[in-house]
């Protein structure tokens, strides 16, 4: 989707955020913070290819990997014929480089846009994006099943220990980023609690219940902070939707729906909402630091509307909230073009 295809819209969502109740007018609260992997988080010069590395038989694939759901993040796929392994591009980054031996790779889909042509790859609990695949291509022959090598994931935290579980909760409800999110989308009235028994044996990682008001999070099957943070945002963003169905709709006009059929929220308009409003916190959080370039941070947000369309939609409608009317893209993303 182009930037023009979308700035006639840009006073429907002035009007549509003119009309959300507020829950607090207070401006002291630290709205948004760069989150560790976003400081010097660089979007790769679309121009660079790929090509062989200095290892015998390896090759470096530059693009955008999306993690267990996770918003993407800049970096390198070293591909060879036994095992491949991903890299941050920003060494800094939170995200800890992964790595998978017999590799075996199937092609999700490919986004033509103009001139570009993007190709989206599945990859364990992950999709991978490229404009150019290399020897991804020849990968998807292959029917060796993937298997995670060297680096296997941890927990954020022991599901076995209650106390650290509950800790962790306390953490998350009372933190600072929380608090951003009380103040775009209300605080539920039973606060943060635990995923009960019987949603911990559907593999539910969070669940919002509009009748009680409550959300709840399973900390212990989460693999790290990230996805807790997200998890947060996905359920704040559901109680957006029961509490603002109105005004979500007009924003969501004209909003393809998620193509990767493996991607949580595919043929289902509430968890893609969600899901998109998760990726605009992350991706305002990730632009948060002023040294980051415009033409970069445009970019950037175009990976991320590739994997969940309508975060680009819903990242320009939160910036029209108080909360972010210091953030460096508030002017470029909120007044038309």
């Amino acid at each position: 989707m182009s930037r023009a295809s979308i700035t006639p819209r840009v006073l429907l969502i002035a009007l549509v955020a003119s009309l959300v109740n507020h829950t607090s007018s207070s401006s002291d609260l630290p709205a948004y913070r760069p989150i560790a992997r976003s400081d010097g988080d660089s979007v790769r010069n679309r121009s660079a290819a790929p090509g062989p590395s200095k290892a015998t038989g390896t090759t470096i694939v530059p693009g955008y990997w999306s993690s267990w759901g996770l918003p993407p993040i800049a970096g390198q796929f070293t591909v060879s014929t036994i095992e491949m392994d991903f890299q941050p591009a920003d060494v800094r980054s939170a995200e800890k480089e992964e790595r998978w031996g017999s590799p075996a790779v199937s092609l999700a889909y490919v986004e033509r846009d103009g001139t570009h042509v993007r190709y989206l790859f599945h990859i364990d609990a992950g999709v991978f994006e490229t404009e150019q695949p290399g020897p991804l291509l020849a990968l998807i022959a292959q029917s060796r099943d993937l298997r995670p090598a060297d680096l296997p994931r941890g927990r954020l935290v022991d599901a076995g220990d209650s106390a650290a579980v509950r800790q962790k909760l306390q953490e998350i409800s009372r933190s600072p980023y929380a608090d951003s999110l009380y103040l775009l989308f209300g605080r539920p009235s039973e606060g943060i609690g635990l995923v009960g028994e019987k949603g911990r044996r559907a593999g539910r990682l969070g669940e919002y219940v509009a009748s009680r008001d409550s959300v709840a999070l399973d900390p212990g099957h989460m693999i790290g902070e990230q996805q807790l943070r997200h998890a947060l945002a996905h359920e704040l963003g559901l109680r957006f939707q029961a509490r603002g169905a109105a005004q979500l709709d007009i924003l969501w006009t004209g909003v393809p729906s998620i193509p990767d059929s493996r991607r949580y929220g595919h043929s289902d308009v509430a968890e893609h909402q969600a899901e998109a409003i998760a990726f605009a916190i992350n991706f305002l959080q990730t632009t948060a630091s002023p040294g980051r370039s415009p033409s970069d941070a445009l970019a950037l947000l175009e990976h991320y509307e590739l994997l969940v369309p309508g975060t680009r939609i819903m990242a320009r409608y939160l910036l029209l909230q108080r909360v972010y009317r210091r953030h460096p893209l508030r002017t470029l993303l909120t007044t038309a073009q």
